[in-house]
């Protein structure tokens, strides 16, 4: 997602932090493995931000091409979904840790689209909904 939104910075008000700094930081404060046992606000103190975005990105593939394509000859039409993904976000204030913006969405893929290109809607989706755009 950060190489995503690293894509789009011209189109955001504000900066993201590497994810690789952000390991660093919660690794030197001892907490990278553990970081689901403090509140958001601790989080962002401790990697100097204004606010935290966290979540978590699922694909899971149900159908092989090849089945979508044996489905479309026998029952007509595109042979259905071959795979979904799922995305959860949350945007939080850095002092208070209040939930500022979330987003969840499905998205299924077909055999017209791969995962990447599932992936590539879904980061558009969060580009299109994110709250700091210019």
């Amino acid at each position: 997602m950060f190489t995503f939104l690293l894509r789009k910075k011209e189109d955001f008000s504000v900066q993201f932090q590497d994810p690789e700094k952000t390991n660093i930081l919660l690794k030197k404060a001892g907490i990278l493995d553990r970081s689901d046992e403090f509140t958001k606000d601790e989080i962002a103190k401790i990697l100097g931000v204004d606010a935290v975005l966290g979540g978590r990105f699922e694909t899971e593939q149900t159908k092989s091409e090849a089945g979508a394509i044996a489905s479309a000859v026998m029952f007509g039409g595109f042979g259905g979904k071959t795979g979904t993904g799922t995305i959860f976000l949350t945007l939080n204030e850095g002092k208070s840790g209040e939930l500022i913006w979330r987003l969840f969405k499905n998205m299924d893929a077909n055999i017209t689209s791969s995962t990447d290109d599932l992936i590539e809607r879904m980061m558009r989706k969060v580009a299109r909904n994110f709250p700091y755009a210019k």
